[in-house]
């Protein structure tokens, strides 16, 4: 279905038109074809994540996928929060509020600083000098993804999710192939890094800033307007990261780096139905936040039943399927050795029902802009998943690890559907 693509108009010095109707909206694409492309974009991009893993456990080994697996942990936290989940604050901008140059001002600031503090981090918690590299270099790489998302949200609120589609395609097979092949000629994890961070650049300049979007900026208030909105978003955002990593931490500590490569490698199954999630998720935002906006409570309702329905779904057919065939799975993605992990894979995706569900009630809580409820929420689900991986993972050993993360996800699930309950006690949403 053809979208035409809008732009922002700006009006002259003298108008003193609202800027609330400067952002003219096309008209929607269909939800499915919305869905189609941002799960195609989904799949391809979440086949490279694995891709990048599988690679690093054949070509390289156990302990090597555990120092990736580190690098991530240490600087995803900081690049959440500097990433501000700013693609939803832009896609549920629906009335155009502020310009996007604004956003772009923004994202480019928090990004600056968020690469300072994993330098930082690097510097003060890495025990050698490859891992100081690595760290870096994995920093980078996320850094370059958080300025090509904040494009995307411009995007997303166009309906053109073809376009992020076809971005996030490109970069997950340009990132697999320039790790795959420094990595074949190195046998270097630091430099195949490196090189990861290099491909995920390249689509940035070369496509993601091609947006058909006006970069007119305003003013320093009107920036610091955004940051204040988007702020909570990104500390949330930084939570509900660390609460993935959490159990990482642990078992680093605990286990050691080889045993926290193959919880990485299990845990890589979580992409699946985070995927669809995902897709479904951002594909459902923009016509959620415009059945909240309309105060058409029965239409966001009955999506958001579908919707979570789906992600519980996801969870149960995940859980059967490591079941009944974890082992040959395990084999075929990475290696034989591997296969010890498989109790471990069933588990993870017994724990990923809640975890999915969550997920999908994160955007959902999203779509009608309650953004501030959303921090005190995540810092409970931090609590209770940091509590629980310090003491299950020294006493269960790896089955600590999706134990905590499961209960976590309750303790989120839960206080979404309280915040949903309570946007929508609000007068001005009544039907």
């Amino acid at each position: 279905m053809a979208v035409a693509c809008c732009r922002t108009t700006v009006p002259d010095a003298g108008s003193q038109q609202p800027r609330a109707k400067m952002f003219a909206m096309p008209p929607p694409a269909s939800l499915r074809s919305s869905f189609a492309w941002t799960l195609t974009g989904n799949v391809v991009y979440a086949a490279g994540q694995w891709a990048l893993l599988s690679l690093i456990a054949k070509l390289g080994s156990a302990e090597m996928l555990g120092e990736y697996a580190l690098a991530v942990a240490i600087t995803s936290p900081v690049a959440m929060l500097s990433h501000l989940n700013l693609r939803a604050v832009i896609a549920t901008d629906i009335g155009g509020k502020h310009p996007f140059g604004d956003y772009v001002v923004v994202r480019l600031g928090a990004t600056l600083l968020g690469l300072a503090g994993i330098a930082l981090l690097a510097f003060v918690t890495a025990p050698t000098a490859q891992m100081i590299l690595i760290i870096l270099a994995v920093g980078a790489a996320q850094s370059a993804e958080n300025v090509s998302d904040t494009f995307y949200g411009a995007l997303q609120r166009q309906d053109r999710m073809d376009k992020i589609a076809r971005s996030m395609m490109g970069r997950a097979i340009l990132s697999a192939a320039a790790l795959g092949i420094v990595l074949w000629f190195t046998r270097n994890i630091a430099y195949a890094t490196f090189a990861l961070a290099v491909a995920r650049i390249v689509p940035l300049i070369v496509y993601d800033v091609r947006t058909g979007e006006s970069l007119h900026r305003t003013s320093v208030t009107e920036q610091w307007t955004i940051l204040r909105t988007a702020l909570p978003l990104g500390a949330a955002l930084m939570l509900i990261t660390l609460n993935t990593n959490l159990p990482r931490y642990a078992i680093e500590r605990s286990l050691g780096t080889s045993e926290l490569g193959g919880f990485a490698a299990a845990a890589s199954f979580l992409t699946t139905g985070n995927t669809v999630v995902n897709a479904l998720g951002q594909s459902a935002t923009p016509r959620l936040a415009r059945f909240y906006a309309a105060g058409d409570r029965a239409g966001f309702r009955h999506l958001a039943l579908r919707l979570a329905a789906i992600a519980a779904g996801l969870g149960a057919a995940g859980a059967a399927f490591a079941l009944a065939a974890g082992v040959p799975l395990l084999r075929i993605v990475y290696r034989a050795d591997f296969t010890r992990y498989a109790g471990l894979l069933t588990l993870i995706m017994i724990a990923a029902i809640p975890i999915y569900v969550a997920g999908m009630l994160g955007y959902l809580i999203t779509s009608v802009r309650a953004f501030q409820a959303q921090l005190p929420l995540f810092c409970l689900v931090a609590a209770t998943c940091f509590a629980a991986s310090w003491m299950l993972v020294p006493r269960w050993g790896l089955i600590g690890g999706p134990a905590a993360l499961g209960l976590a996800a309750c303790v989120q699930a839960a206080g979404e559907l309280a915040i949903l309950s309570r946007a929508f006690r609000r007068p001005e949403t009544a039907s």
